[in-house]
């Protein structure tokens, strides 16, 4: 049987990722009931897996967009320093680590695995036509580039391998949540439907893929 890691597994996607992997994979989940995401647990979670033959996929589901210390900001004077190190400790620092400490534990050489953290389509800086949301938008474009950066490192110790950003699209949940008043009906998901996407996404890409920044539906994104 396959193995799979998800990563953030208790949030809506990470959830529905779970239950709709359950019974072709093995899987593993990493949430903040088994794991605090401190950088030294973390570390310690992954050394659990050095002597395995490696995850077929695994799925960084870390982000957020509001909490309650952070929401988006609609102008340049909104701009905080506590709010904008909010931002890119979650949807940045977080995801960096788990990048550090779980992407070799993909499988190596010629089996083919593949890598996936969410990003989102505001993280485009070719696509951003609207403007605001400084620092959801700043610090998922810096994931991307982490994304892309590791994709070229990974390719010579897993050659057979992909390293992605996905965006997930409007997914029902607590983070969409506040603002699901202005979201076309047609293009507001169920976590279900989210979750078949981004395995559909992961079974179709190849090691050609690597370092590519994706929609749900398969279409790249500008960066």
């Amino acid at each position: 049987m396959k193995s799979a890691l998800i990563i953030g597994s208790q949030g809506t996607i990470g959830t529905a990722l779970v239950d709709h992997l359950q019974g072709a994979y093995l899987v593993t989940e990493i949430n903040q009931s088994n794991c605090s995401y401190q950088e030294e647990e973390l570390e310690a979670y992954a050394s659990k897996f050095a002597e395995t033959v490696g995850f077929d996929l695994i799925i960084c589901c870390i982000g957020a967009l509001h909490n309650e210390r952070i929401a988006p900001e609609k102008r340049l004077r909104d701009l905080k320093a506590d709010v904008l190190q909010e931002y890119f400790r979650i949807n940045v620092v977080l995801p960096a680590l788990c990048l550090r400490y779980f992407a070799p534990r993909l499988k190596k050489q010629d089996q083919a695995s593949v890598y996936i953290s969410l990003s989102a389509m505001v993280g485009s800086i070719g696509e951003n036509a609207l403007g605001g949301w400084y620092g959801y938008r700043s610090s998922k474009a810096g994931l991307n580039m982490l994304l892309k950066t590791a994709s070229r490192e990974l390719r010579h110790s897993h050659r057979n391998s992909a390293i992605l950003a996905v965006h997930p699209g409007t997914t029902k949940g607590d983070l969409s949540l506040p603002y699901a008043g202005r979201v076309d009906p047609k293009k507001y998901y169920s976590p279900k439907q989210t979750a078949e996407r981004i395995v559909s996404i992961a079974k179709s890409v190849t090691a050609q893929d690597s370092g590519k920044f994706l929609n749900w539906d398969g279409r790249e994104i500008a960066w």
